[in-house]
């Protein structure tokens, strides 16, 4: 009799819930809500003064919390890397770097400004852009390159502003999924400018919207421009000083924001505790590894949390049959690596849509055959859940000579 799900046994979460429903809020999410709608200013640019704005305040505790001087809050996650991208001088026909593994939005945000997205490497312990990929790829008409942190694990920032550096390039870090991860010390961005997202999975939440954040007063000023109609603070609101777009945070959303932030470091801590304990567990189950953990990352704030299957231990038993066993036990997991659409899907064209690829074997191997995450609402419940997430990976690992039966 089969006791794996996938192959008609009982299912091992059959009734159990793993972590929580996402997003969560509670009163004080309310009446942050109804504050904006009885205030009657439901739009950032009617306050004078930044301090007046619930975007406002939002954008000072951010910066603030994730440890920069200045924040400009805008409508979405892409919306903040093409801020960033104007912001740094970045013109149509000019190269951008890009990793391979990330959701398209990164690179969409490039050719949306009409400049050309370069696909480089990861590197295939971080699931980053790998450093000797960035250096590879450059060309007389590279401007900029944007790591992202896959999964909330940081990119190799000292190389690649070194790198940078040398190159003469502009820096913006996505920083989608890093939200709370500190890393020898200091969180993100490190670099030039780095921007968030705020969509409704993310770990810090508005439904929709996005923030960009540096330490220069000067491109400070321009992102809040180029964000609000050109527009420069403190200065009268008819008064336009470049040519910039509608791209500003709503009130609601900053005071939704303020109100989730509220609970942000906690649930990063739970979260970090309950993956530092999983991924011992998975040391126990010889098909599967936790990502080996660098001692400087003292601090994990992942928004999908990637792990490796091993596909040599499993001998003929691929990933894929893996995830179907995995779903059929009751575990929501996913692959976390995944190739870039702009150019593995066949309606992006280097001709219609202008892009170049460098090699990304350890990309493509980690997307296909390697990669497996678990989004970060697994790991706000308590430690047993763990202890059953594990129980479902061993179950698989006893069982899985059921897996090779066709």
């Amino acid at each position: 009799m089969a006791k794996l799900a996938a192959k008609g046994g009982e299912a091992l979460l059959e009734g159990k819930t793993i972590g929580q429903a996402w997003p969560i809020y509670d009163e004080t999410d309310r009446q942050a809500l109804i504050r904006v709608l009885e205030s009657g200013k439901w739009c950032s640019v009617v306050y004078g003064e930044q301090a007046e704005s619930e975007v406002g305040r939002f954008e000072v505790e951010f910066a603030r919390y994730q440890g920069c001087k200045y924040g400009c809050g805008v409508t979405n996650g892409t919306t903040a890397i093409e801020v960033a991208l104007r912001a740094g001088g970045i013109k149509p026909g000019d190269e951008v770097i890009v990793p391979a593994a990330s959701f398209i939005a990164t690179a969409m945000a490039v050719s949306t400004l009409g400049a050309v997205p370069v696909f480089v490497d990861i590197d295939p312990e971080t699931y980053t852009l790998a450093p000797a990929a960035l250096a590879d790829a450059v060309t007389p008409r590279t401007r900029a390159v944007i790591p992202v942190h896959l999964g909330g694990y940081p990119a190799d920032m000292d190389r690649i502003i070194a790198l940078a550096h040398e190159h003469e390039l502009v820096v913006i870090e996505d920083c989608a999924h890093v939200h709370g991860t500190i890393w020898d010390g200091h969180k993100f961005p490190v670099a030039d400018m780095g921007t968030f997202s705020f969509q409704l999975g993310k770990t810090l939440t508005a439904g929709e919207g996005g923030m960009v954040l540096t330490d220069s007063e000067e491109l400070a000023a321009k992102l809040h421009s180029l964000s609000s109609h050109g527009r420069m603070r403190g200065r009268p609101t008819y008064e336009h000083r470049l040519v910039g777009s509608n791209l500003r945070m709503t009130e609601f959303q900053g005071a939704l924001l303020l109100a989730q932030f509220a609970r942000l470091d906690e649930q990063i801590k739970h979260r970090d505790a309950n993956a530092i304990y999983l991924a011992a567990g998975l040391g126990e189950i010889p098909g599967l590894r936790a990502l080996r953990r660098d001692k400087c990352l003292t601090q994990w704030g992942f928004y999908h949390w990637n792990f490796k299957f091993i596909p040599e231990a499993w001998e003929g038993i691929t990933r894929d049959q893996f995830l179907e066993a995995a779903r059929a036990e009751g575990l929501a997991m996913g692959a976390g690596v995944h190739v870039s659409p702009m150019y593995a899907n066949p309606m992006y064209t280097e001709e219609d849509t202008p892009y170049r690829k460098q090699d990304c074997a350890n990309c493509e191997y980690a997307s296909q055959y390697e990669s497996l995450s678990l989004s970060h609402p697994n790991f706000l419940g308590p430690r047993d859940d763990m202890d059953l997430i594990l129980a479902a990976c061993q179950k698989i690992w006893d069982n899985r000579s059921e897996l090779r039966d066709r």
